[in-house]
């Protein structure tokens, strides 16, 4: 027992108390202690530290029929978190519920009555969530239609996003559009799924294609940010791409502005020549005034210099698909009215036209330059100003334009004689230079280029004047013929029938006459009443038989046109599976057959000029051997007269015996009576 005034503390049981040394826990305090500290799940939730047998109670039953009802709430739960993923593009779209997107418009137009954008976002956030495939789709969806993947998605859901979207006015869709761009490329470059944001931009391209290109700068700097990431920049270009499916001018801007610029990168000039054919051959047309404003003169050069200078870096397929795709491209940049368009073209030309240039090249800036100066007379002045500072590129102009001047006359739309007046103003500008000391280089081949062109154009002036001089005679003449039997009032009367007179010709002109009128008399009498009868018999007999022919045309024709409408629907079928088995073989066809073309012209050409001398020298032995002596042309112009003559005389004398016959046969039958 303790003392007086002090407690003691009896402990029950063997075990004596431990006390804490140095202030450490040790092993079985740390165990005991982990197992009753809180537990941070996997989920981020805080679960209480497990009880251990010894100092768990037993349940009430009110406590087991909540923990119960606990766990039937959270069946739902994992159902939900075990739904299957969608493996593709077409199963997760067709998983879409309406109802579904319609609740959550419906939700959030009621909070945010007064902006569309958020409606448009929240919108565009389900799309892409609930579109998440487990197999992400190509970027360009490349082999698929225009329309894909919009195709995929049902009417009613369609319809849905258009009502939405019909509500909003330009301005939110412009910033929509932006933000549904930014967050596509944001995303993917996370590597999460961005086919839903691609549905909506494809959908708003097709219905407001204009929109889209609001904001095309700002994309232009998103794509040189992105350049360096295929799939992403891939992405970019296709969904700027969409709004040019539809409309042209809008696809010929995004073209050139967005995609050009990357045409000689490896890893784009495929998709970038892709887009431009199907541009171009979308059925736009591409030859309206809206066109000219887009395509102008530094962006066309631009295309040219790539075809022709650059493009040997791409492959084969591509090369010449974008030879096929450069014609379209230069038939829309002079658009409808060359007469006053090619001026801006030929400064241009003029200047590419360099000796030490491609063949090929060399031929395409010829073919251009003399379109520009055929069709645009204003060229030949701004020529005139060009000349000296390009005399090299000018000398090769004349001597194609020596070459083909015979053709190429016939269609200018300038007068010839001012034609004539720029090309003397150069010859005399070619002697000046040759006088000085230091003479400009290429003028000694343009001087003598220019002679070989005046040399040309006399000679075709030549030739092209002897049709209007005979025509010209020929209308004077009959001019002066009718004038004069007018003015004496007969024929007889007239000067030139008194020349007929005096040559002794009338008698026989009056025979003629008579002939010709008693001919012409009966012919009439008897058309009058024969015709109508034979008509009427034609028709009873033919008529039928026409009509029955005319049916049987008219249903073979249909029957022709509708074969013709059901085989140009397999064409482009036909076209794109045989482009898919042989690619690029439709544009070698069409390159190889233009190149077997141009030789089979210029071998006829060359055969021409080669046959020639031996041709005049055939016509000059003709006329020195075999048409001299009686078969001379003026023995043969004596013999036609004197066939004529003979002609006339026999016909005059079978006449006379005809009239005398006449009246002897009158006279008998006077006797008789």
């Amino acid at each position: 027992m303790a003392g007086a005034g002090e407690w003691e503390l009896v402990v029950r049981g063997s075990k004596k108390s431990k006390t804490v040394a140095n202030g450490k826990l040790n092993k079985e305090e740390k165990r005991q202690f982990m197992e009753k500290a809180l537990r941070l799940t996997d989920t981020g939730r805080i679960e209480p530290a497990r009880e251990g047998k010894e100092n768990r109670k037993p349940a009430s039953p009110k406590v087991k029929n909540e923990q119960k009802n606990d766990q039937k709430k959270k069946k739902p739960e994992k159902k939900s978190n075990s739904v299957r993923q969608p493996g593709t593009l077409e199963e997760a779209i067709r998983k879409l519920n309406v109802a579904e997107m319609q609740n959550l418009l419906d939700v959030v137009t009621a909070r945010f009555l007064d902006t569309p954008l958020i409606w448009l976002k929240d919108l565009a956030s389900y799309l892409n969530v609930r579109i998440n495939p487990i197999h992400m789709p190509d970027p360009t969806f490349k082999g698929k239609p225009d329309s894909y993947p919009t195709s995929l998605v049902s009417s009613q859901v369609k319809k849905l996003l258009l009502q939405t979207l019909s509500g909003c006015n330009d301005k939110v869709l412009a910033a929509f559009h932006k933000h549904c761009v930014t967050s596509m490329v944001q995303e993917q470059v996370k590597g999460l799924s961005v086919a839903g944001y691609k549905v909506f931009i494809q959908i708003m391209s097709m219905h407001r294609p204009h929109i889209c290109v609001v904001n095309l700068p700002a994309y232009c700097e998103l794509r040189q940010s992105f350049q360096s990431q295929t799939p992403t920049c891939l992405s970019l270009l296709w969904a700027i791409g969409q709004a040019g499916i539809n409309d042209f001018n809008v696809g010929l801007k995004v073209w050139l502005e967005m995609m050009v610029p990357m045409i000689g990168l490896k890893n784009y000039s495929s998709f970038v020549v892709d887009y431009g054919s199907s541009v171009f051959g979308g059925g736009g047309g591409g030859e309206g005034e809206d066109s000219t404003k887009v395509l102008g003169v530094r962006e066309f050069f631009s295309i040219l210099d790539f075809t022709w200078c650059n493009s040997g870096s791409l492959s084969k397929p591509i090369q010449r698909q974008l030879f096929a795709l450069y014609p379209k491209v230069k038939t829309t940049a002079f658009s409808s009215r060359p007469e006053v368009t090619l001026r801006n073209f030929f400064p241009s030309f003029l200047r590419r036209l360099d000796p030490s240039a491609p063949h090929l090249l060399r031929v395409e800036l010829l073919t251009c330059l003399v379109q520009c100066l055929t069709q645009d007379p204003h060229c030949w002045k701004t020529w005139s100003q060009m000349y000296l500072k390009h005399m090299p590129q000018s000398a090769l102009l004349l001597v194609h334009l020596g070459k083909e001047w015979k053709i190429l006359s016939q269609s200018l739309r300038i007068k010839r004689q001012e034609v004539l007046e720029t090309i003397e103003g150069f010859a005399s500008a070619n002697e000046k230079m040759l006088q000085k000391a230091a003479a400009v280089a290429g003028t000694r081949e343009a001087n003598k280029a220019t002679k070989f062109l005046l040399e040309e154009m006399k000679v075709a002036k030549k030739k092209t004047s002897r049709p209007y001089m005979t025509k010209l005679l020929v209308i004077l003449l009959v001019t002066v013929i009718v004038w004069d039997i007018r003015s004496a009032g007969s024929f007889y009367g007239s000067k030139i029938g008194q020349v007929f007179e005096r040559l002794g010709l009338v008698p026989y002109i009056e025979v003629v006459g008579r002939t010709l009128k008693k001919l012409f008399v009966q012919s009439y009498k008897w058309s009058i009443l024969n015709i109508p009868l034979y008509y009427g018999r034609g028709c009873e007999l033919a008529g039928p038989y026409l009509l029955l022919v005319l049916a049987k045309a008219e249903a073979v024709w249909g029957y022709i046109m509708s074969g013709v409408e059901a085989t140009s629907e397999y064409l482009p079928v036909i076209k794109t599976k045989l482009d898919t088995a042989i690619p690029g073989l439709s544009e070698s066809l069409i390159y190889y057959g233009s190149a077997v073309f141009e030789g089979v012209c210029s071998l006829a050409s060359s055969v021409g000029n080669t046959a020639r001398p031996y041709l005049l020298n055939f016509q000059e032995l003709m006329m020195s051997r075999v048409f001299v002596g009686p078969l001379s042309p003026e023995n043969l112009y004596q013999y036609v007269v004197g066939a004529f003559d003979k002609v006339s005389e026999v016909i005059l004398r079978v006449h006379t015996n005809l009239l005398m016959a006449l009246d002897d046969k009158a006279h008998v039958s006077s006797k008789t009576v």
